[in-house]
């Protein structure tokens, strides 16, 4: 098992030195494939076997940083998928040797309909750069491991290859994080940067609110009816009192002897959690707050809810610490 593990190793190092050799190599024929890409409306991938593989990824990574990109199968494009290819398409074709027969009848053909072709491989000499407008050479190095025959190191370094271009293509349109997100809404950073207070509130039917002048009944039967832990408790003129927390209701009956004879407003000034401080003004916050930032102040408040509250200070929504975390916000 240790010579196991030296293979092992051996192979990752042999992996990182053509990386390092690739970098070192990347000049003016990548600019000039950057530009043609940044210049095409659509770009297809292609490739075969293990080259398709990483085409696959390649596509999928231009996409989802804001460059509309597609895989096509070599065989399947010859045999009706070009019907999609215009000459505002961009082809980038995959080949370790570059001489692979399927993918230079697609790229030929390709070409023959108008649009741009980038090839990406190892063959100096080979065809695929004699069909293609833009050839990104990589390093000429063996493939990693004992027999030097299985796609490991070519695979690896076209990955990185379709990695720099998604990554130069992102910077040259001002890619911003808010535009990932968009591309990524149920991804971690989707939610943190596109969740606001109106998507995640109870708002409507759902929000527990009483007036002030309420009886302490009516407030009994409202957090239970809602089931939300609190109610609201609003003035005539629709301005927000406070809220009335399930804490608030047990000091208000360890407090008072009768507490039916109370109305909201005189329960809500009782409850206060000793005899020498007012009670706590409710936080809020507008609802186009981040729910991230809802989250924060939540957190550095020690508090685990927010009413949502219109331009005119008047409630609109409650938002609870249970709410955020559900939504997956950390």
């Amino acid at each position: 098992m240790k010579e196991t593990l030296e293979i092992a190793r051996q192979v990752v190092a042999d992996e990182a030195r053509a990386l390092e050799q690739l970098a070192a190599m990347l000049g003016g024929d990548f600019l000039a494939a950057l530009q043609t890409v940044l210049a095409s409306r659509q770009i297809i991938v292609s490739g075969l076997g293990k080259s398709g593989n990483i085409a696959q990824k390649i596509a999928a990574s231009l996409t989802s940083t804001g460059t509309p990109a597609v895989y096509m199968h070599p065989v399947e494009a010859l045999h009706g998928d070009l019907g999609i290819v215009t000459e505002h398409h961009c082809l980038i074709a995959l080949s370790r040797s570059g001489n692979t027969d399927e993918v230079l009848r697609f790229v030929e053909h390709f070409r023959r309909l108008g649009g741009p072709a980038i090839g990406i491989t190892q063959g100096r000499g080979s065809r695929l750069g004699e069909v293609c407008q833009h050839l990104v050479l990589l390093p000429d190095v063996p493939e990693a491991g004992p027999l030097s025959l299985a796609p490991t190191t070519s695979c690896v370094m076209m990955l990185a290859v379709g990695d720099a271009l998604a990554m130069g293509l992102l910077h040259a349109r001002g890619f911003a994080p808010e535009d990932f997100a968009q591309f990524h809404p149920d991804g971690t950073l989707g939610r943190r940067l596109l969740l606001r207070a109106r998507d995640l509130m109870h708002t409507g039917d759902e929000l527990p609110r009483v007036w002030a002048d309420d009886s302490f009944e009516h407030l009994l039967v409202e957090m239970t009816r809602k089931q939300l832990g609190l109610a609201l408790i609003v003035e005539r003129d629709g301005s927000l009192l406070g809220t009335f927390t399930d804490g608030d209701l047990r000091r208000i009956f360890s407090r008072v002897p009768s507490p039916r004879e109370l109305d909201a407003r005189e329960a809500y000034l009782r409850s206060r959690r000793s005899a020498d401080a007012p009670p706590v003004p409710a936080s809020t916050v507008p609802p186009s707050e981040l729910a991230v930032e809802c989250l924060r102040l939540m957190r550095a408040g020690q508090i685990t809810s927010l009413v949502v509250a219109g331009e005119d200070g008047q409630p609109v929504g409650l938002l609870r610490l249970m709410d955020l975390l559900a939504a997956g916000l950390t």
